[in-house]
Order: C-alpha cells, then structure tokens, then sequence
C-alpha cells in the first residue's frame, strides 16, 4: 500500500483488519451473495462501528415497488409531531449493505438531526443491474411520502442522502424528481459518493491502492452494476456525466482526501455551484473512503455527523 502519511495509526489498523476479508474481485457468485447477506455478530459490529445508539422507535416494512416489494425501515427519534423525512440509502457499490451494516449511521443521524431516516434494502448486483436499485429507492421513497401522515412524517420536509454507492443513488433520485417533476426534496446529502462510472480521474489513480476502496475494486463494482458498458454514460448511472444539473436541491458534500472517488464529488460540487445549486463541500483531510462507518478508527467520523445534523437543521430560505 501507498504511504498514505496523514494516515491515523487507528485508520491504518483498520485496513489491516479488513484486507484478512477476501476481496469482492476474487469472489464468485454464491461468495458475493453470502456476503451481501451476511449479519455480523455484536462484538464485531461494536467494533469496527462503535456503540449502538438508543432510538425511540424502529419500524420495519415491506413496500410495494415496480420490482417487487422493498424492505424498509424506519427510525424514529421521537414519538411526538411529525418530523421531516430523510432518506438514507445505504453504500457498497451496489453490491454489498444491508440494514445492519448501516444501522448505526441512521440511528445517529436520526437522533442528532430529529428527524425520520428511512432505510431501503434495495436489490443488488450482480443480481440486478442498473437501473434496478436507483428504481427500488425512488419507489420505496415515493412510497413513504404518499403515506407521511399515517407514518408521522413531515412530507413537506424531504431530505436525501447516502453514502458511495448511496451517494450515487440519492443524486440519481434527485435527478429522476427533477425530471418527473415529483418529489419535493429539500436538500442532498452526499458521503464520499461514486458520481461517475468513467473513473478517469487523478484521484482514482492517487489512491489507486488506499483503504477501504481501491481502483480494482471500484472496477469491479461499476462492472457488476453496469447492464452494459454503455450504461455508465447514463445521468442516473453517472450524474456527473449530466448535462444540466440546474434546478436540484441544495447539497452537503463529503468527501475524503485519500479515495479514489475524491475527485468525482469536487467535480461535482463545482459543476452544481456553476448551474446555480448551493453547495458546501467538506474535504477531510487525512481520510479515507467510508471513514463515517467507522467512528473507532477514523476521528473524523463524528465531525461529519456533527456537520451532517447541522446542515439539515438550516431553515431553508
């Protein structure tokens, strides 16, 4: 591995840790799949991922889709009012993450920021290609806003955000509002996020080798999500790749200075200021891919969510 020297000793512990797990680019069918199911025992989740948050209230649901029925699941930091909505959707590159993975990032937002997080176990690929997953969360999304009242939630006050793959997923979903003229989300919310399958950029070669996510790895994933190579052109595949990107809601982006996907979010939040979108970029330095996950090795983990709860308690003007 690459130097890397602002690397916190806790953050090079954990990419020890986590290259002795076999890399998604040498596993097969059934292994990807076993591995997308898998449920970590307590202790472990505790941690890589640190305390479980107490929440009042958990409700989990199927909805129904264009696919199918969706899982979801709901957060509730309170049992009083209705509160605004925000919709967390999960990263992985598509290919890995479930509700246990990323539960402790929804249960904090959700209490830091008093507001519902809902949660989409969206299909994945290899198993269902593009555009399955962004259609599962636009649908489970729209689902949810349509029954707001009867699930105390706030329809007038929609937020989305997701993290790398979910990054990708909630600015695809904001396009797909835009253009469907549905959906009133107030704002984005963008953690470290895949924004283009073309993965030209200085960054994917800088930190071809850093923790978490590498170049081969990302290939993989664009690889296993794209129906065909043509697909990554697409706006909701790539929305850096966008040829307007005007009228979307305002943006927090978070990235990290040792990704690969570092570039593609500081494109993008240029690209967004220049179509007259607000945006505040937030660039942690010394970080690496998904270091939000992981609060016990990356002390940047809870500044982002200090940032992340500020940013959607703003008053929109």
């Amino acid at each position: 591995m690459k130097a890397y020297p602002k690397l916190d000793w806790r953050t090079r512990l954990l990419d020890k840790l986590l290259r002795l797990s076999k890399p998604l680019e040498q596993m097969n069918r059934d292994e990807i799949k076993n591995a997308s199911e898998q449920q970590f025992p307590a202790l472990v989740e505790q941690m890589f991922a640190g305390k479980k948050l107490p929440i009042y209230e958990v409700r989990e649901q199927a909805v129904p889709g264009r696919h199918g029925d969706i899982p979801i699941r709901l957060y509730y930091p309170t049992g009083q009012d209705e509160r605004p909505l925000l919709a967390f959707f999960h990263g992985g590159g598509w290919v890995y993450g479930n509700f246990q993975t990323h539960d402790r990032t929804c249960r904090r937002i959700s209490n830091d920021a008093n507001m519902v997080v809902l949660a989409v176990r969206y299909r994945l690929a290899p198993f269902y290609k593009f555009p399955t997953a962004l259609e599962d969360c636009y649908d489970a999304l729209s689902w949810v806003v349509d029954h707001a009242s009867e699930l105390n939630i706030n329809a007038e006050s929609v937020s989305v955000s997701g993290d790398s793959a979910g990054g990708n997923l909630a600015a695809s979903v904001c396009l797909m509002a835009r253009q469907q003229k549905s959906l009133p989300i107030e704002r984005q919310i963008l953690l470290y996020p895949v924004l283009s399958g073309e993965l030209e950029q200085p960054s994917v070669e800088a930190n071809a080798e850093a923790p978490v996510l590498t170049k081969e790895r990302m290939q993989c994933f664009v690889d296993y999500y794209a129906n065909e190579v043509s697909d990554v052109q697409q706006p909701y595949f790539s929305p850096l790749l966008a040829q307007d990107l005007s009228g979307l809601p305002p943006a927090l982006i978070i990235t990290a200075e040792y990704d690969p996907l570092h570039d593609q979010a500081v494109s993008y939040a240029r690209r967004l200021k220049v179509s007259g979108v607000q945006v505040k970029l937030i660039d942690y330095a010394g970080t690496i891919h998904g270091f939000i996950s992981f609060p016990p090795f990356c002390k940047e983990a809870l500044l982002a969510h200090s940032e992340i709860a500020n940013y959607l308690s703003i008053p929109q003007s």
